[in-house]
């Protein structure tokens, strides 16, 4: 696997690592090497379908190789406000566009890793589901539930989708929404509300490494829960 050459290491790029760091430690993964180096400049791959923040994945034989696009607002909303000191409105939007990517990263490094494989879906919705679990984190799960529910509502009801997406890739960002929602829900309700920090991170490191039916049939069950 590869990626391109690594750009400098300013405030968004430590602030990549840290996130990745966080995930790596949450899902029990070996670490990779740092997110910043596998950064593209935006235009650099203005030539490509597709435009915002976005992670690249390439294949040829057995070589994939990785990068990771983060639109200029993003790295203009965290230089403003570290969320790292202060995470609140200001920037909630640019930390959980750049923990997708890099989840987005993280994933697609471990399936190519063990031959497995994956969907846009599957990639969607783990993406969706560590936006939560990372900003939780973050803010040391001050309040537990209540901050969750509130975190619930700003991260899978009142989104904005990017501008220009096809029908297809609209209505699989909304179904992984509404996915990640439900199964967040339950683990407010199964957990953080009860303070479970550990058994937290056992379930979320088995939802993790489940394929796409396995994570579906988990989510169908704890709705009905």
């Amino acid at each position: 696997m590869s990626g391109p050459a690594p750009l400098a290491n300013d405030r968004v790029g430590e602030i990549a690592v840290c996130v990745q760091r966080r995930l790596e430690s949450l899902y029990g993964l070996d670490p990779e090497a740092p997110v910043t180096d596998y950064l593209v400049p935006a235009g650099a791959v203005s030539h490509l379908p597709g435009g915002g923040s976005r992670t690249l994945v390439a294949q040829e034989g057995d070589e994939v190789s990785v990068g990771v696009v983060l639109d200029e607002s993003v790295g203009a909303g965290l230089e403003r406000t570290d969320p790292r000191e202060r995470l609140d409105g200001s920037n909630l939007g640019s930390f959980t566009t750049l923990t997708e990517e890099v989840s987005h990263f993280l994933y697609v490094l471990s399936r190519a890793r063990r031959d497995r494989p994956m969907t846009q879906l599957e990639l969607e919705l783990q993406g969706e589901i560590d936006k939560y679990l990372v900003v939780l984190f973050f803010r040391g799960l001050e309040d537990e539930g209540a901050v969750s529910e509130r975190l619930r509502q700003l991260l899978f009801e009142r989104y904005e989708l990017t501008a220009g997406l096809s029908v297809e890739s609209s209505e699989r960002y909304h179904e992984a929404s509404r996915l990640a929602n439900r199964y967040c829900g339950w683990l407010e309700a199964r957990y953080l509300g009860r303070r479970r920090r550990e058994a937290l991170q056992r379930e979320t490191r088995r939802f993790w490494r489940l394929g796409q039916r396995e994570k579906l049939e988990t989510i169908a069950a704890v709705r009905s829960a």
